[in-house]
């Protein structure tokens, strides 16, 4: 277990001497992947901040180098490198274009963290929106514009001459018997007839959209591709590891950014002033470095680190829901996810 530093004793990850390594950090313009940017910049990490728009990146570099300034006197090492760069997870075309300036750049990637999210306003109603290849926006995003990264990306952190780790940002939320995951809709992904239908879908399941059962299908997801891409890479001998984890219940971060704002300001006082079940963007900072360069991830493969005791700022290994569990519901999600990318793909040239 991995206890997380008080607010305001910021916890610097020192990076090993010799090479600096690599880190990219898909939404990183704000909540944890920003916080966690700074950390790992500052302790003289190279971290390459993936934004949907240029505009986010810069802003969010000029903020980050700020931080790391005044983080960095505290360490007898330089800051690392801070990078801002445009990578759109609900664009296959912007997604293809990042991956193929990055490769073109022959640097590898020692650790790649798959963070963004989208959460829409619960009480959302139907048609849903969608990405700009046709996906329901929030699997599209967190699920499939992840999945096709990673694809591209792939040969640039097996470069790595380090131990590289693909990182993935989920939820507890994943599992229906969670404390998140049992309340309003549940997460399951049923046969994926959905998904298998090609495109113009609304839930995975094949069920009517429901933004709340969305979410949680989404980071479903995203722990059944964590473990089948471990899978696939230790079948091939690879050297990645890939894990995911969920920081907790965070109000104040981005991911809440289509909320209501009634909905958010009581929703937020209620979870960290009343019920105390929240946990602080520097906590799930923490989290992200942990899972990243931590030595207590050191031969972990395809597992799942959690805030196990929500609100008590604590962080560890836990098992997973009976349904991420399944291996063979990880390789049909696979295929089906590259079925429905090449589907798109295909739409976009005709």
């Amino acid at each position: 277990m991995v206890p997380a530093v008080a607010d305001e004793d910021v916890k610097i990850p020192m990076a090993p001497e010799g090479r600096r390594r690599n880190i990219v950090i898909t939404g990183s313009n704000s909540g944890i992947g920003k916080d966690a940017a700074c950390k790992l910049a500052a302790g003289g990490y190279n971290v390459f901040l993936a934004c949907r728009t240029m505009e986010k990146a810069m802003e969010a570099r000029r903020s980050v180098v700020e931080e790391v300034n005044a983080l960095s006197s505290r360490t007898k090492r330089g800051p690392g490198e801070v990078t801002a760069l445009e990578c759109d997870l609900s664009s296959l075309s912007s997604i293809r274009k990042f991956a193929d300036e990055w490769n073109k750049s022959g640097r590898p990637i020692d650790v790649l963290v798959l963070n963004a999210g989208v959460a829409l306003n619960t009480g959302a109603r139907p048609p849903p929106p969608r990405t700009k290849d046709g996906f329901e926006i929030t699997v599209g995003t967190n699920h499939l514009g992840h999945f096709y990264l990673t694809q591209l990306l792939l040969d640039a952190v097996e470069k790595s001459p380090e131990a590289p780790r693909i990182v993935v940002t989920a939820s507890q939320v994943h599992d229906p018997s969670s404390p998140g995951g049992n309340v309003g809709s549940k997460a399951t992904l049923g046969d994926m007839q959905g998904l298998a239908a090609g495109i113009e879908w609304e839930m995975v399941d094949g069920g009517g959209w429901d933004a709340d059962k969305a979410y949680k299908d989404s980071k479903l997801c995203n722990v059944l591709f964590t473990r089948e891409l471990q899978r696939r890479l230790q079948e091939k001998g690879s050297r990645v590891s890939c894990n995911c984890f969920s920081p907790g219940l965070i109000t104040r971060t981005g991911l809440f950014r289509d909320q209501g704002g009634f909905f958010l300001s009581a929703f937020d006082f209620i979870v960290n002033n009343v019920a105390k079940v929240a946990e602080t963007v520097s906590f799930g900072g923490d989290c992200l470095v942990t899972m990243a360069v931590s030595e207590s991830l050191e031969g972990k493969r395809g597992v799942f680190w959690s805030n196990s005791k929500p609100g008590k700022h604590t962080f560890e290994e836990v098992e997973v829901s009976a349904e991420a569990k399944d291996a063979e519901k990880g390789k049909r999600l696979w295929e089906l996810s590259e079925q429905a990318i090449t589907l798109a793909l295909k739409k976009q040239q005709a």
